[in-house]
C-alpha cells in the first residue's frame, strides 16, 4: 500500500523497506521450514507410535492433504516476501490469498483428521479432541478475519485492513505454537514398550464400553465388578 493513504503501516509496508526486506525474507522461509518440520515429525512420530497412530486409510490420506495444502500456503509466504508490496502490488496480493488460503485449508485437514481420531480415542486420547478445536477456532478467526478484510478493502479503509493485516498474523503465530500442545505425548512414549500399537477397533469398543459401564455404576453407587 502507497504510506499516503493510511497511517497504520503494513506488515508488508515494513517488509518491503530496503532495510527490512532481507531479513523479512528470512524470516518468512524459516517460519515455513518450521512448520514443515512440524507436519514431517508429526508423521513420522505417528508412524512410529510415538504419538497415537492413525485408525485408518481416511485419516492417512487427508493428513497428507493437509501437507499439500500447507505446502502452498508456504510458497505463498516465501512468495509474498520476495514479491514486495510496493513493486509487485499484484503479485504480492495474490501470494497473500495462497497464503491464508492454503494454511487455512491445511487446518480445515488438520481438523478433520484430529477429530475424526478423537472420536476413536476419546478415552484415552483427549488431547486429539481438543487439538482439533484449537484447529477449528483457528478456522474460524482466520475466516473471520479474511471476510472482514475483503469488505475494508472494497471500502478502501486502508487503516483497518492494516490492523486487519496484523491481526492475521498474530493469530498465525498462534497457530503455530499450538502444535507444541500436539507433540506432548511424544514425551512419554520415549521408550518402546510405552509406544501406541496400531488402532484396533474392537479392542477400543470394548474399552470404552467396559469405561462406560463403570461410569454408570459409580453414578448408581453401585461398586464395579
Amino acid at each position: 500500500m502507497a504510506p499516503q493513504f493510511h497511517r497504520v503501516p503494513y506488515v508488508s509496508d515494513i517488509g518491503a523497506t530496503k532495510e527490512m526486506q532481507p531479513m523479512f525474507i528470512i524470516g518468512c522461509v524459516l517460519t515455513t521450514f518450521l512448520l514443515a518440520g512440524c507436519f514431517i515429525a508429526e508423521r513420522a512420530l505417528r508412524h512410529k507410535g510415538r504419538l497415537a497412530r492413525n485408525t485408518d486409510t481416511t485419516e492417512k490420506v487427508v493428513a497428507y492433504l493437509s501437507i499439500v495444502s500447507a505446502v502452498i500456503g508456504s510458497m505463498g509466504l516465501i512468495f509474498l516476501s520476495i514479491f514486495d508490496v510496493c513493486r509487485y502490488k499484484k503479485v504480492h496480493n495474490t501470494m497473500v490469498g495462497f497464503f491464508i488460503g492454503g494454511y487455512a485449508v491445511s487446518a480445515v485437514f488438520q481438523f478433520w483428521e484430529h477429530y475424526r481420531m478423537g472420536c476413536k480415542y476419546r478415552d484415552t486420547h483427549a488431547n486429539l479432541v481438543i487439538s482439533a478445536y484449537t484447529k477449528l477456532v483457528f478456522i474460524g478467526i482466520e475466516g473471520v478475519l479474511g471476510i472482514a478484510y475483503w469488505y475494508v478493502f472494497m471500502a478502501q479503509n486502508w487503516d483497518a485492513g492494516a490492523a486487519i493485516e496484523w491481526a492475521v498474523s498474530y493469530v498465525f503465530c498462534f497457530y503455530i505454537l499450538s502444535y507444541l500442545f500436539d507433540f506432548l505425548p511424544a514425551l512419554t512414549t520415549k521408550k518402546k514398550d510405552c509406544r501406541f500399537g496400531a488402532y484396533v477397533e474392537d479392542c477400543m469398543a470394548q474399552v470404552n464400553m467396559c469405561r462406560e459401564r463403570v461410569s454408570v455404576q459409580e453414578v448408581r453407587g453401585v461398586a464395579p465388578g
